[in-house]
């Protein structure tokens, strides 16, 4: 079983290799590249599979590699096996799709970079998420970024890609980067060596709360949560849309395990921070969804909507925590709460990859994202559209998808909690997921519904295997809203390692079946839902007026009074959508919009005392290098004899030269960017292990 883990490794490594084989063929670089992504996904998720069992269990799988210089060990359980399931599915249908996607980019070229930075940010995900040392950790960590950095940007001649890939990059080290560094330096000197920063050991310390502040900020950051979230909408859609589908299926999504691990496994559950999570996130997804509200561009309109998601994601987490730091009968609701946000995890995962795609088709065949000149699609694009509706009613939260099912968990673990507070944050929540199901009709009327435009008039579906990837993701997006039980026990086992009981008391799960039970509810009054019940009692009532209620098609001209007005004029666009709603709300917009204006401002801040610093250090590294270019090769020119002292520091100066020669050319030939980064990560390393 640990083979198929291995394995996906190698050949995310040999996918690398390939491409660099064939470099010079942009088509087949990728092609054969992403062959390599699709079996190592298939490795992974047959690995996850495999080793569910044992997380069942209560047990983990331990690996450990040693690359020489250090070994880096692997601990995978319940928790890392959900993130690996999202991995390996999301994985596997970007792979399928993104060789006919990027020939969208042919014209850039370099697809065998593509090649390398892909695997290189979805290999440092997985390896992230079953990693146990805080130290590797965090260089993943590192990695993960920068790798979403260059991918994000790779239309960089596009001004508004190179403002968000900077905003993203320098939002990410300050907020993001900075907080975890600070958190693994304070553990560091508190154990005294990198293997010390094994989380089995970090959980055997007693530890300060600051570390509460330091993960909530540098987790909370990546994964979007307000008020640390303006850099999501401008980063997630400047990205290709396959990009877009992993940065905000998954990246986000490794933010939210990271929270789960250090604050639960390393640190304790705690009552306070729970609640302090679940505000948050409530916090988040009225934000979010809100401003998803208004948007006419199709990708910032899912971008907002990862963020609005994500909240209903920390919420669940949050009153998981709740109730497991308050231990007792509440821990094992608490369980089931936890596993309510990991539900919605996974399935935001699911259906969030698939808009993503499916935006990706839109744009792959219209060259438009922009919502008020798209049109008629459904008839241009029939299985995109069916493939579409089915990801906004699973976002939406409309059952029997799978989007309905992790959000009435959400809901009954807020209301069932016996918690004011908690009931409120619960009532918020499903308020707004009446505003999600609002934008997405608009976002698909739009797009899909009536005539084509001028735009779309001459558009056709896309290639098959773009088809057949976007078609796995809808195929789980309704196979987990009928069956939960099929992912339920794995989801329910974090919360059990962590609450220590059973929990047979207070949920159900069987095949189609899920019912829940509050410690403060009475017996008989659980709450469940059984998603093929209700598909066969709707579907049965909908037949049934289809049948007695024939319908006639016709088209009717509308009245112009005479006046010589084009059919297509009349056709309700994007910007037209709930225009009373926003003016109610437009306090609301307004203060965003003033907040995003001081976040602009110190974002500019930031940007320029960083790009000062890097030019002194640019010049004086320049000066430095020049010196120790001209001491080598006077040394390497002059020197006649060699002796034996000379032969022994021979080596190290030689070293020191080409270090010289080398970081000279960094500083010529690379972008001033990618060298600071470097230069950073560098110093990151060398303060860690001294």
């Amino acid at each position: 079983m640990k083979e198929l883990f291995t394995l996906a490794v190698i050949l995310y490594f040999a996918s690398m290799l390939v491409a660099l084989i064939f470099k010079r063929n942009y088509k087949l670089s990728i092609s054969l590249g992403h062959a390599f992504t699709a079996l190592a996904s298939l490795s992974l998720l047959a690995f996850t599979i495999n080793a569910i069992p044992f997380a069942l269990q209560g047990k983990a799988i331990d690996i450990v590699y040693n690359i020489g210089v250090a070994k880096i060990p692997f601990h995978i359980d319940g928790l890392s096996l959900i993130l690996c399931f999202v991995l390996g599915a999301l994985g596997l249908a970007t792979s399928v799709y993104s060789p006919k996607y990027m020939e969208f980019y042919e014209k850039l070229g370099k697809g065998w970079l593509y090649i390398i930075l892909y695997s290189t940010f979805v290999l440092s995900m997985i390896l992230i998420v079953t990693v146990s040392n805080l130290f590797w950790f965090l260089f993943l960590w590192e990695v993960m970024t920068f790798a979403s950095y260059v991918l994000m940007i790779w239309e960089s001649e596009e001004e508004y890609v190179r403002k968000a890939g900077w905003k993203y990059f320098v939002t990410m080290h300050v907020t993001s980067t900075l907080p975890l560094v600070i958190a693994v330096a304070l553990l560091y000197a508190k154990v005294g060596s990198v293997d010390g920063l094994n989380f089995a050991n970090l959980a055997s310390l007693k530890l300060s709360p600051i570390f509460y502040v330091l993960f909530l900020i540098g987790f909370g950051s990546k994964a979007g949560v307000v008020p640390i979230h303006f850099w999501l909408p401008d980063a997630h859609p400047a990205a290709p849309s396959n990009v877009s589908a992993l940065m905000s299926g998954v990246m986000i999504k490794v933010a939210v395990y990271g929270l789960i691990r250090t604050t639960c496994f390393i640190l304790k559950p705690d009552v306070t921070f729970g609640y302090i999570v679940a505000v948050l996130g409530t916090i988040t997804l009225t934000v979010g969804t809100l401003y998803a509200l208004k948007q006419t561009d199709a990708k910032r309109l899912l971008a907002y909507h990862s963020v609005g998601q994500m909240g209903y994601i920390w919420l669940g987490v949050g009153v998981g925590i709740v109730f497991i730091a308050k231990g007792g009968a509440y821990a094992a609701f608490g369980a089931i709460a936890l596993a309510a946000g990991l539900f919605h995890l996974v399935n935001h995962a699911l259906f969030k990859g698939l808009l993503f795609l499916s935006a990706g088709s839109i744009l792959y065949r219209t060259h438009s994202r922009d919502l008020n000149a798209l049109g008629g699609l459904a008839k241009l694009m029939p299985f995109t559209a069916i493939f579409t509706l089915i990801a906004a009613m699973s976002i939406a939260g409309e059952p029997p998808f799978n989007g309905f099912m992790s959000k009435w968990m959400i809901y009954q673990s807020t209301f069932l909690s016996g918690n004011g507070l908690l009931v409120f944050l619960g009532v918020m929540a499903l308020f707004i997921s009446a505003a999600t199901l609002a934008s997405f009709i608009k976002f698909y009327t739009t797009a899909f519904g009536g005539e084509p435009t001028k735009l779309t008039q001459n558009v056709t579906e896309v290639s098959s295997p773009m088809l057949v990837a976007k078609g796995f993701l809808a195929s789980l997006c309704l196979l987990l809203g009928l069956v939960p039980a099929l992912i339920l026990p794995l989801l329910l086992s974090p919360g059990k390692a962590l609450a220590n009981v059973d929990l047979s008391g207070l949920i159900t799960t069987k095949y189609w079946l899920v019912l829940i039970k509050s410690p403060l509810t009475p017996a008989g009054a659980e709450s469940y839902f059984n998603p093929l019940l209700f598909v066969a009692v709707f579907g049965v009532m909908f037949l049934a007026i289809f049948v007695s209620v024939p319908s006639k098609k016709y088209v009717a001209e509308p009245w112009t009074n005479g006046e010589p007005v084009k059919l297509e004029h009349y056709k309700l666009k994007a910007k037209h959508y709930y225009l009373p709603f926003e003016e109610y709300i437009h306090g609301l917009y307004h203060g965003g919009s003033e907040l995003n204006e001081f976040g602009i401002a110190v974002k500019d801040a930031l940007t320029r005392a960083y790009l000062s610093v890097a030019e002194t250090l640019t010049r004086w590294a320049a000066k430095i290098s020049g010196a120790i270019t001209g001491i080598g090769r006077w040394y390497v020119t002059s020197v006649k004899e060699v002796y034996l002292d000379e032969a022994a520091l021979s080596p190290m100066v030689k070293v020191v030269q080409g270090s010289g020669v080398v970081f000279g050319e960094l500083l010529g030939n690379l972008n001033l960017l990618f060298t600071i980064a470097i230069v950073v990560l560098g110093i990151i390393l060398i303060l860690l292990t001294l």
